[in-house]
């Protein structure tokens, strides 16, 4: 009778004790398999924040110092940006200007009846929308369209409030004119009309609450965002000259935001933007905040697979050792029947490597499933905003494996050490002991 077939008789004979080593192997498994998904999730989870949550930090021009807003233009953004660790980056500007046929939420100088003032409203050019301050700390968020890009011309931003109010929609066009209380430095300018295109909508976070003492520009529902080469067009017919730079700062974000001191430092000093012309504002809160937790859920669950492997280990060597010792008078027999003792230890492997496998697929299968809701119980919360990330990650298939064949190692010793101390004996002395 070969190896196989013992092994299989044996197990079929000792359902019971089958069955608690099976259990044993399986809830071993299934302890470390979990706690290993989780942990493989939190540090995929924070390695998308990093870029999904990255931190950034503004450099505003001080522009009473002579050349230093004209050195912030796009080659030297796309210059800075070449970095490693350096995301995008997106360029504001402001100015104000009238929309004399666009009903604006109502403030000081509706309420004072000055006219040409009450229809004046921020307008707000950027880069890349997406990446505006108002829009990536979600004071502001985009409910119809897209948003602004950088090759964009005559596009525009505009609230759900002032869209409503005005039945303005995607796609449709609204005009604002130069006055004279907004003419910039250009008096040529006065009069000139722009048209904008309405390419998205978005809504305010926080409405805002009627204010007669507040001006119109200053309500968000008021703000009109729009692409930064209409600005440049805009503000280059204001000032009477070519504008190609950012008056109003820059922000310039992290890949790694894990190493954000480290390269905003790199940046400034190579870049000279640690002098007097400069002023540099720190923002990495959002995925500090985020991070945090993860990084905790990383460490304890760190904790948590050392000690439930070490304890596995202990117990299943430990059971595994007891079980083979009970089984010294069986050994003796199959030594004095002239089996030989490969054929011995290739059963006890065999035996526990079948009761094994069938644990470990089983706990492969709980794992599988169990390691996608716990991850969803632990991470949301402080992290709820990254659910795409978590469900779209459970863990990996190699770490998995790593563990079942770290157990199978065990099972080996404690079979091999419990066997070598049976068979150093002869068959007589096995049959004859207690």
């Amino acid at each position: 009778m070969n190896s196989w077939r013992r092994a299989l008789l044996y197990i079929g004979r000792r359902k019971k004790k089958s069955l608690l080593l099976f259990l044993v192997m399986w809830a071993n498994l299934l302890s470390v398999m979990v706690a290993v998904g989780i942990r493989e999730t939190s540090q995929a989870v924070t390695a998308g924040l990093k870029e999904k949550l990255s931190g950034y930090f503004t450099v505003t021009p001080n522009l009473e110092v002579d050349g230093t807003a004209r050195y912030l233009n796009d080659d030297l953004c796309k210059e800075i940006v070449q970095g490693e660790n350096l995301l995008t980056y997106n360029g504001n500007d402001v100015f104000y200007m009238s929309l004399p046929d666009v009903k604006l939420t109502p403030g000081r100088f509706t309420a004072a009846g000055e006219e040409e003032d009450a229809h004046a409203a921020c307008f707000l050019a950027t880069t890349r929308s997406v990446y505006q301050e108002q829009f990536y700390l979600d004071n502001l968020n985009l409910v119809e369209g897209e948003h602004l890009e950088e090759d964009d011309e005559g596009q525009a931003l505009i609230s759900t409030v002032l869209a409503r109010d005005n039945g303005l929609e995607i796609g449709d066009t609204f005009q604002s004119v130069v006055t004279e209380n907004y003419r910039g430095t250009n008096e040529a300018a006065l009069g000139n009309v722009y048209t904008y295109q309405v390419k998205g909508i978005f809504q305010v976070k926080d409405e805002s609450e009627p204010d007669s003492e507040r001006a119109e520009f200053d309500f968000p529902e008021n703000y009109i965002f729009i692409d930064i080469q209409t600005d440049r067009k805009i503000v280059s017919d204001l000032r009477g000259g070519e504008f190609d730079w950012y008056r109003n700062g820059v922000n310039f974000y992290i890949r790694d935001s894990a190493q954000f001191e480290k390269t905003l430092e790199e940046v400034a000093d190579e870049f000279h933007f640690d002098t007097d012309g400069y002023e540099i504002e720190q923002n990495n809160g959002k995925y500090q905040s985020s991070a945090e937790p993860l990084e905790r859920v990383s460490f304890l669950t760190g904790i948590f697979i050392v000690v439930m492997i070490v304890l596995g280990i202990v117990i299943l060597y430990l059971i595994l050792f007891l079980w083979m010792r009970d089984r010294k008078h069986e050994m003796g027999i199959y030594l004095a029947a002239g089996i030989g003792k490969k054929g011995i230890f290739g059963q006890l492997i065999l035996e526990s490597f079948l009761l094994y496998v069938t644990a470990a697929i089983a706990a492969g299968l709980c794992a599988a499933a169990l390691s996608g809701v716990v991850g969803r119980m632990v991470f949301t919360g402080d992290t709820a905003g990254m659910t795409e990330l978590i469900s779209g990650h459970s863990g990996g298939i190699g770490y998995m494996m790593a563990a079942t064949a770290a157990g199978f190692l065990v099972i080996l010793a404690a079979v091999g050490m419990s066997f070598l101390t049976v068979v150093k004996m002869t068959p007589k002395e096995i049959l004859s002991s207690n």
